[in-house]
């Protein structure tokens, strides 16, 4: 059900035009209600981000991926995330930075990277929402990182995914974080038993050219065939450097030597 609420105003926010409420009811844990907010913003987001116009009528919203973000539990089961080991998130710790879509600025918003579930997360008091339509985000920038959501191809298809910027120019170097979950694993003869959790962070490296899918640097022939023209000449680089594409200081020293050409 929802509540038509064309006539709420608020100093901070703008104009709130719908507020649509879920309830849903977990018995195990006696979670009695949840909501889903979806904000149509005319003149900012929330307290914390400010606008000088609307983005796009599009909103950021709460879309709960994760029902954790408001009952502690982890998805389908019947368990708080303090039981599952490790952390979903790039820097478990939010940090102040903006967001920029293609006609906004939002300024001042807690965010932080959620890599299981490739979300940007920002909290605005003591809630924490999801951006839901990801692809107005043009750029987010908060602590050393700065990020992005565009199309790649990896295995035959193109997607999309936010990705971590490392180096802009005519190549664009891109770093793609992906988080695991695992399901626990029962005492065998030679290993311990394992409970829940989330794996170790895990890197892909992308090279994206103007607004082509970004493409994933699979070895140094794929590489070099994404450099084009110039292969030959950064073929040559890497050789006299000895630099590895597989380490992410080199890798980035080899597109900027690229974009500098």
């Amino acid at each position: 059900m929802y509540r038509d609420c064309n006539n709420l105003s608020c100093n901070q926010i703008g104009t709130f035009l719908r507020i649509y409420l879920l309830r849903l009811f977990n018995a195990d844990l006696r979670i009695s209600c949840r909501f889903i907010i979806v904000f149509l913003v005319s003149m900012g987001l929330a307290s914390g981000l400010k606008a000088q116009v609307s983005i796009l009528d599009k909103p950021f919203i709460d879309d709960l991926r994760f029902n954790k973000i408001v009952s502690g539990t982890y998805m389908r089961l019947n368990m708080k995330i303090s039981d599952v080991q490790g952390t979903p998130y790039l820097n478990e710790n939010y940090e102040t930075g903006r967001i920029i879509t293609q006609d906004t600025i939002f300024e001042n918003i807690a965010l932080r990277y959620n890599a299981f579930s490739d979300d940007l997360e920002f909290k605005q008091g003591e809630n924490t929402y999801n951006i839901g339509i990801k692809n107005i985000v043009k750029k987010a920038v908060f602590g050393d990182n700065i990020f992005t959501y565009r199309s790649y191809e990896i295995d035959g298809a193109t997607r999309d995914g936010f990705f971590r910027i490392l180096t802009e120019g005519k190549a664009n170097l891109l770093v793609r974080y992906t988080i695991k979950f695992l399901d626990s694993e029962e005492a065998k003869a030679f290993s311990d038993y394992k409970p829940v959790r989330f794996d170790d962070i895990e890197k892909q490296f992308f090279i994206a050219i103007q607004d082509y899918p970004a493409k994933l640097v699979g070895g140094k022939k794929v590489l070099l065939s994404i450099l084009g023209d110039n292969k030959n000449e950064m073929d040559a680089f890497i050789s006299k450097n000895k630099l590895s594409i597989k380490d992410e200081e080199e890798l980035k020293k080899i597109i900027l030597h690229f974009n500098s050409l």
